[in-house]
């Protein structure tokens, strides 16, 4: 068993970061969403769809994303489970932007917000799926205390 201070099994200080922003920000919209779910809607939607308000939807949403920022701050906590739980969360993120993506093609309904959909809906896909990939276990066999971080 390797000593602990040669820190083997922790993150790369970029991946440990990222890890930490990604939960944060999935963990803060997940308690906005439940808390504020009226208002937090009301702020993202165009106006024609306002009427479209469903709190349950709302709150359901966000229990998804405090799931995923849980799991993305278990990642970052142990580097070991890292990489299936990042997969995870990448999975919601794909899901959830194909369904911005089919509302864009189908019903001609872009965000009001661009820079609020590129952030907070595409950009995860984008640093999840990168983060999915650095944490992958390279090799059958691999073990995380052979990783030596540079």
């Amino acid at each position: 068993m390797p000593d602990r201070d040669d820190r083997a099994q922790d993150h790369r200080p970029l991946h440990w970061s990222l890890l930490l922003f990604m939960a944060a920000m999935s963990l803060g919209n997940g308690v906005l969403m439940i808390l504020f779910s009226e208002q937090w809607y009301l702020c993202l939607i165009t106006p024609e769809r306002a009427s479209l308000f469903n709190p349950h939807f709302v709150v359901d949403v966000g229990a998804a994303y405090l799931t995923v920022g849980t799991a993305l701050l278990w990642a970052a906590l142990r580097r070991q489970d890292a990489f299936p739980l990042v997969t995870m969360a990448l999975l919601f993120s794909l899901l959830h932007a194909g369904n911005h993506a089919y509302e864009y093609l189908s019903f001609g309904n872009p965000t009001r917000h661009v820079v609020v959909e590129l952030l907070g809906i595409w950009a995860p896909v984008v640093v999840l799926g990168w983060l999915s990939l650095a944490l992958r276990p390279d090799r059958p066999g691999h073990r995380l205390e052979d990783e030596r971080l540079i």
